[in-house]
């Protein structure tokens, strides 16, 4: 109630900021009263761009209850209502409060420059993320954490670095980027330098026109797209390819930044409790192993069974790591 009664106070006394502010914030306030077990759609802003979530409350939710509560993020290029939607869905039915929500410039989320993947934007967005989490009335003071899924899990941990209000940390198949990584999976330094030459140009074409270069996301027969194989998460409508996701537009932009994000440094500075679920068939195996081995906290690595989108959607590899994840969480927030 404390929290409930803070938020009221604060909007009182913005009411004077403008008719702009004064309509946002009733906009805030309407989505906190109407609060209710199971999914809600929220919305809060970052850098001044409106970022679109789900915020999942547990059943039996009566409007005065107090629960722990994890942001979850997904892979590169992701929308909520992929598997970090899924991930929330299924920790908010062991009793957490959840949010999965839209980065910039994906899914319903604002931002100009649209399937554009920034990674220090991204981490970013992961600390607004939980500023808004914990002003919520469900959210329980002190019992924050996030789980990051994929590039996720890189992203995050740059924002569990930074912002103390993550208490607890975990990762699903992180994918970290090393040298020896992204020279094994963009085609070595010909093909490096190639993305980022285009990359650049890309950039270019955007400042002078304000004109984004796209390229295929996702392709099993087209080469030249950003992820090409036989993915069938994102390439099945029924999986992951949902409808506000873009299969065929990956911004040509974002290739500098991407190829050479290196978050491994981010677990030399995380000190609260974390946990690295990950397979030997997963994108980066002996990176996550690194990650790890640098975490001077309280720390947990596990080792399943599966290949990398396996843990996107399949049950025999989401519902054990869900419940490792319940166990984890449940200890340290």
């Amino acid at each position: 109630m404390k929290k409930l009664l803070t938020i009221i106070i604060g909007l009182t006394l913005i009411a004077s900021c403008g008719t702009k502010s004064t309509e946002t914030e009733k906009q805030k306030a309407t989505e906190m009263e109407n609060l209710k077990a199971g999914k809600n759609r929220v919305t809060f802003s970052s850098e001044g761009i409106e970022l679109v979530g789900d915020l999942y409350i547990p059943e039996g939710y009566s409007g005065t209850q107090e629960y722990p509560a994890i942001i979850v993020g997904g892979s590169w290029t992701t929308v909520k209502e992929q598997m970090a939607g899924l991930y929330a869905e299924k920790l908010a039915k062991e009793g957490f409060v959840t949010l999965a929500f839209d980065h910039r410039n994906y899914g319903e989320s604002g931002g100009a420059q649209r399937f554009y993947e920034d990674p220090e934007a991204k981490t970013v967005d992961f600390i607004n993320a939980m500023n808004y989490l914990k002003s919520l009335p469900v959210v329980a003071d002190n019992k924050t954490g996030g789980v990051g899924i994929c590039a996720s899990g890189g992203y995050l941990a740059q924002a569990v670095a930074q912002d103390d209000d993550y208490k607890s940390f975990a990762s699903v198949v992180p994918w970290f980027n090393t040298d020896e990584i992204v020279n094994a999976f963009y085609g070595g330094q010909d093909g490096i330098n190639e993305r980022i030459a285009k990359s650049r140009d890309a950039e270019k074409a955007y400042a002078d026109k304000g004109e984004m270069i796209y390229q295929l996301t996702i392709s099993d027969t087209d080469p030249t797209a950003a992820m090409y194989g036989p993915f069938e998460y994102y390439l099945n409508s029924s999986i992951g390819q949902v409808p506000n996701w873009s299969h065929d537009k990956f911004a040509v932009m974002s290739w500098e930044k991407w190829l050479t994000y290196r978050p491994l440094s981010a677990a030399n500075n995380i000190k609260v409790p974390s946990l690295i679920i990950t397979s030997k068939d997963a994108a980066t195996p002996q990176a996550d192993q690194e990650f790890y081995d640098r975490l001077s906290g309280e720390k947990e690595l596990i080792w399943m069974e599966g290949g990398q989108l396996d843990f996107y959607y399949k049950d025999a590899q989401v519902n054990p790591a869900i419940a490792k994840l319940v166990e984890h969480f449940k200890k340290t927030l």
